[in-house]
């Protein structure tokens, strides 16, 4: 089995592609760690990405609930992931959204829904984008691995 006749073209990070079968061992093995330290970096982006569109949903799940309440209705105000507060809907229909980076403003409840949607949006698209690139660099990383099997075959052989 010749596997140099159909040797693949491998692009790594910094956009300059290489012929794989023309590598050491060695520096197929580098690029196979360099390559697996990648994924895991996107898995971590996944993740996170991950949790921002549940904090969303839970963002807009909430947000639906308050229209349910009156002026003066007691509710418990999240300041962090395990501290609340007591307070109270002071202006039914109206809240307060982070628009980002500290800066709030007051909004009604179906604009901040459709900021919430928005959101949403743009987290599943990075989502998707981010996973389009974990494919390409799993297949890339199974290709290093083959090639190595490959090499390590036709050294043992040689």
């Amino acid at each position: 089995q010749n596997m140099s006749a159909a040797a693949p073209v491998i692009s790594v990070t910094n956009e300059r592609e290489i012929q794989p079968y023309q590598l050491s061992l060695e520096q197929l093995s580098a690029l196979k760690t360099q390559h697996e330290e990648e994924l895991m970096e996107l898995q971590k982006q996944m993740e996170s990405l991950f949790d921002a569109k549940n904090r969303f949903g839970n963002a807009r799940s909430t947000l639906a609930d308050i229209v349910t309440c009156s002026e003066g209705s007691k509710i418990l105000i999240p300041l962090n992931g395990s501290l609340y507060v007591p307070g109270s809907i002071q202006r039914p229909g109206k809240v307060i959204v982070e628009l980002g980076t500290g800066y709030f403003c007051e909004k009604t409840v179906p604009d901040a829904t459709d900021l919430i949607d928005r959101k949403i949006q743009l987290v599943t698209k990075s989502i998707e984008s981010v996973e389009s690139i974990a494919i390409k660099k799993k297949r890339t990383l199974d290709q290093l691995v083959q090639i190595m099997q490959y090499k390590i075959a036709q050294l043992q052989q040689g």
